[in-house]
């Protein structure tokens, strides 16, 4: 199983929206840093059986938009 590391993702969503020209694409990213910031502030609250399933959805949208926006940075 892949590790992965959530506190990475806010990090890689500020590099993106400093690069990104398109604001509706920053706006995009904000939002997806601001439910890694969330999910990263609950983590100590569920155990990692259930955080499991959450964690590998929201990366592959993370990876999703993240793909999509590269085409938009400058």
């Amino acid at each position: 199983m892949l590790v992965l590391d959530p506190w990475s993702k806010p990090a890689e969503c500020e590099r993106a929206i400093e690069r990104v020209a398109d604001p509706e694409r920053r706006i995009v990213l904000e939002s997806l840093q601001s439910v890694w910031i969330e999910v990263c502030d609950s983590l100590s609250l569920l155990d990692e059986a259930d955080r499991a399933p959450d964690l590998s959805a929201i990366a592959q949208i993370h990876a999703e938009l993240m793909a999509s926006c590269r085409t938009a940075m400058h």
